[in-house]
């Protein structure tokens, strides 16, 4: 399922009671990211967040492609940053699916990190002050290693990748 894929959970959820009866008391929230989890348990569950400047908290919309007709609303959420605030997500301006930055990082694994075979990855579309808009991937592998690629949501440069040992994040 790749008609843009977040794009059609993104409609979904935006038709759905549930976020109507949010957005009808809570007109300050704004969409700022897109989140998805590629693992056997979790490959269908998407989750949508938005923010409000006002309240600095995160609401999650949460949809299981497996349950077309459940969305699940976490409750408001303290607001993980670094600048003042979240930037929007503006998804007129992506084209490229969660699929396609798959694709883009199974090219960087094979040219960069050959070695490694992936146990998971997470995709976060957002918006950073110094990127833009970016699916920034995360990819967990077998060696616990973490492996960081930011792809512009707009063509799929590569914005930067970078790996990281999982068992020295301790000692930070």
């Amino acid at each position: 399922m790749d008609d843009m894929d977040f794009k059609h959970i993104l409609r979904k959820i935006e038709v759905s009671r549930e976020y109507k009866d949010f957005v009808n008391d809570n007109s300050d929230y704004y969409l700022v990211h897109v989140f998805t989890l590629t693992d056997s348990e979790h490959d269908n569950i998407w989750q949508i967040g938005y923010y409000s400047k006002e309240t600095d908290k995160i609401i999650v919309f949460e949809h299981n492609i497996d349950n077309p007709s459940e969305i699940i609303v976490h409750p408001p959420a303290e607001a993980l940053k670094k600048e003042e605030y979240i930037q929007p997500l503006s998804v007129e301006a992506v084209s490229v699916s969660k699929e396609d930055a798959s694709v883009i990082c199974k090219e960087l694994l094979k040219e960069y990190y050959s070695r490694e075979i992936l146990s998971k990855s997470i995709f976060l579309l957002q918006n950073l002050p110094e990127f833009g808009q970016v699916w920034n991937v995360t990819m967990v592998t077998h060696a616990f290693s973490v492996i960081n690629a930011k792809i512009d949501a707009s063509n799929g440069k590569i914005l930067k990748h970078h790996k990281e040992n999982l068992m020295n994040w301790n000692s930070k």
